[in-house]
């Protein structure tokens, strides 16, 4: 019974004394609004970080490598040991049997000098297994230069993919545009670029005799890989081009894709105990292990958000306490009536905090309805901006977040049910002869 006169007592007050608290109806709406926009901007971020190192990098979910020591572990860029033809007989048999896997490729890294007729500079290159790389990428990253054509749809063994920076400085007249991933169901921009007739020549120093080898190679794409200074140096080739050069059949690494993002840990878990068994001297790592400016970006954005979380709930229960003050003081008179009338102290606790819950509902719910417009606007705009210290432009865009959206609403609730006791506690703390002798 008493479930029922609460929430008609408590809608009826809210209503007859709404005036009073439209101002922090307003705040509260605008922080639910910012925290969930801000959120699903985040969340959008990190995906599209995420996506530049599983799909963009074409490292998968997992990658195999063989560090040369035990810093080389920790770090992205440490030497590794080669995988020689024998351990990769061994790691393709494991493989072959997981049915969580998608796609595996294998990659093979090498430096050295890249030469034309009138120019010498240092270059350092990937070979990568074509196909599977393409399978790893998937339809938004596959089309992978900003002009010319990628790997995969070459036809020419010569042909290699250069980065935009190396182009530029070969003599090559490329194209400024950066890349950008294809929204579902559009096409690539196909642009042409020209270099000049003289041959590329790679040189690198061959792997076990430290004899230079030298290879001539034909630019058929370039790529814009979104850091300048590795496009400044970047050469993508086959992988058995690449093998060549070196002279080795052996590979650097193994990138692993995987059907669903839930099944790493039981894949690299399975793995690891295969590799073991088979006395396989290398390692498995996840992605985010190789992957450190990942953690920088999501160390940066998420610090961001738990300021502006910690801002908005200052804000928004300073508002909502404010005005509890100012409603519940305005009515203590009425609150020493019913208190004469029988109702105890914790059923007006109980009214008060009700009262303010339903207005934080309100609020809660405006505030999450303009995110969800908001949000829809913004994916529809298809807008675009190059981050700093970046040549990719990268989309605009906000993530849909329902679970924010529920919890933003309950916190602001609670926060509203705890300003309206902190001022109802003081008032009942009154006497009723005294509240009501008081004019």
């Amino acid at each position: 019974m008493h479930s029922g006169i609460l929430l008609s007592l408590s809608w009826k007050n809210l209503r007859r004394h709404r005036r009073r608290s439209l101002g922090s109806v307003a705040v509260a709406v605008v922080s639910v609004l910012a925290l969930c926009v801000l959120f699903g901007y985040v969340s959008a971020n990190l995906h599209l970080t995420r996506d530049a190192f599983m799909r963009w990098g074409a490292r998968g979910h997992l990658i195999i490598e063989r560090p040369s020591s035990t810093l080389a572990q920790t770090l992205e860029t440490g030497a590794k040991n080669p995988i020689d033809p024998a351990m990769q007989r061994k790691i393709d048999g494991i493989l072959s049997t997981e049915s969580s896997i998608l796609a595996v490729a294998r990659v093979l890294e090498l430096s050295g000098m890249a030469t034309t007729a009138r120019v010498t500079t240092v270059f350092s290159g990937i070979g990568e297994d074509v196909d599977s790389v393409r399978k790893i990428k998937g339809q938004a990253y596959e089309f992978d230069v900003v002009a010319g054509r990628p790997l995969w749809m070459t036809p020419a063994p010569d042909d290699v993919v250069l980065g935009q920076g190396l182009a530029a400085v070969l003599g090559c007249d490329v194209p400024s545009a950066g890349f950008a991933p294809l929204r579902a169901g559009e096409s690539p921009a196909k642009r042409s670029f020209s270099c000049p007739r003289d041959p590329l020549q790679l040189s690198v120093i061959a792997e076990g005799t430290s004899h230079p080898n030298v290879s001539y190679r034909r630019p058929a794409g370039v790529m814009d890989w979104g850091i300048r200074e590795v496009n400044d140096r970047l050469v993508v080739l086959p992988l058995s081009a690449a093998q060549q050069l070196l002279d080795t059949r052996s590979v650097s690494a193994y990138h692993i894709m995987l059907r669903g993002d839930d099944d790493m840990s039981d894949t690299q878990q399975r793995l690891v105990t295969a590799f073991r068994r088979a006395g396989i001297d290398a390692q498995i790592f996840r992605w985010s292990d190789r992957a450190s400016f990942y953690w920088q970006v999501r160390g940066i954005l998420m610090t961001f958000f738990a300021f502006m979380l910690s801002v908005a709930i200052i804000v928004a229960f300073a508002s909502l306490l404010n005005s509890s003050y100012m409603n519940f003081m305005h009515r203590k008179r009425e609150l020493a009536s019913l208190r004469c009338l029988g109702y105890t102290r914790r059923f007006l606790l109980a009214l008060a905090a009700l009262e303010n819950a339903w207005l934080a509902l309100i609020a809660g719910v405006s505030g999450v309805l303009a995110a969800i417009a908001v949000t829809a606007l913004v994916r529809s705009a298809g807008w675009m901006w190059t981050p700093p210290g970046s040549s990719n432009a990268v989309p605009i865009t906000v993530e849909w977040v329902p679970v924010v959206y529920v919890c933003s609403v309950a916190v602001l609730v609670l926060l509203a049910a705890l300003a309206a006791i902190i001022p109802m506690r003081r008032i009942l703390a009154v006497p009723i002869r005294v509240v009501l002798a008081d004019k």
